[in-house]
């Protein structure tokens, strides 16, 4: 039987209009197993909203970048504790970028799955992101991939975190990031030119699949060609061997008329001379 977890995680994987219906059948399917409690745990969560599931897609795909997020929040927060201004300044920089390039992440990923995200989702998406940045719970509640609704911080207080996240009481990413580190987060749009890159690369190989069958075809069609050529001039051979003979055969006849004219010539001669001694 799968934990609410599990049953969680694939319900918020779905497409918003997918959840409902999909949740119903696990709610049947778990009372006809008579997991009563369990159906009554899923049957209450709840669908997330655009900002959250837009959020929850770069939980799924982007989960490296997210936590590049949460790097960048562990430094910003060293930082200010440092009293760090050049650093702090050059982080966030960063964070400007990689939250309005996740933010464009998300609105592409929504719409290779055919679903648009408004820009006011995705305002939300991104007020959630840097919410992420100033809350290591509120990271570990984006990287869930379970979010119901957006998130809002201020960089001061904690994130309230109350009814955000289907099934909190599962197992989630860990609220801890990796250790800080001084040395700068890697910039998003580097690690979306090496994609870019490797998308590149993918079409190029295809292209160079494609072209290596055309290849295989046509030498396919050329050795039928050559095979066609070396019968044709076979034949030729044949009919120039029968050219020869052709010849032969008219200079013979040729020699027999000769003979023949000459023959009857002699005959109407003879034929003259023996009228005349008559």
């Amino acid at each position: 039987m799968p934990t609410l977890a599990e049953i969680a995680d694939e319900l918020y994987g779905l497409l918003p209009a997918e959840f409902t219906a999909a949740r119903n059948v696990w709610v049947r399917a778990l009372k006809d197993e008579t997991d009563t409690e369990l159906a009554e745990r899923v049957s209450v969560l709840r669908k997330a909203s655009p900002a959250a599931w837009g959020v929850n897609l770069l939980a799924r795909h982007r989960s490296d970048e997210l936590a590049q997020l949460a790097d960048l929040g562990a430094l910003m927060r060293q930082a200010q504790s440092d009293l760090d201004r050049d650093q702090l300044a050059e982080l966030t920089s960063q964070r400007r970028r990689l939250v309005s390039a996740l933010a464009r992440e998300a609105a592409e990923l929504a719409a290779d799955a055919h679903h648009v995200l408004t820009n006011s989702a995705l305002d939300e998406v991104a007020a959630t992101l840097q919410a992420a940045l100033g809350d290591p719970a509120a990271a570990a509640a984006v990287r869930s991939g379970r979010l119901v609704r957006p998130l809002v911080g201020d960089g001061v207080e904690p994130v309230d975190l109350d009814d955000a996240v289907a099934a909190p009481e599962a197992s989630m990413v860990s609220a801890v990031p990796r250790a800080a580190r001084r040395a700068p987060v890697r910039d998003l749009a580097v690690v979306r030119a090496a994609k870019e890159a490797e998308k590149r690369a993918d079409a190029a190989d295809t292209e160079v699949t494609g072209i290596d069958r055309r290849i295989e075809s046509v030498e396919s069609a050329r050795t039928r060609l050559q095979s066609r050529l070396e019968q044709l001039e076979q034949q030729v051979t044949e009919v120039e061997d029968e050219l020869r003979e052709s010849d032969r055969d008219l200079r013979a006849l040729g020699r027999d008329r000769d003979r023949a004219a000459r023959r009857a010539e002699d005959l109407r001669a003879e034929a003259v001379r023996l009228r005349a001694e008559d």
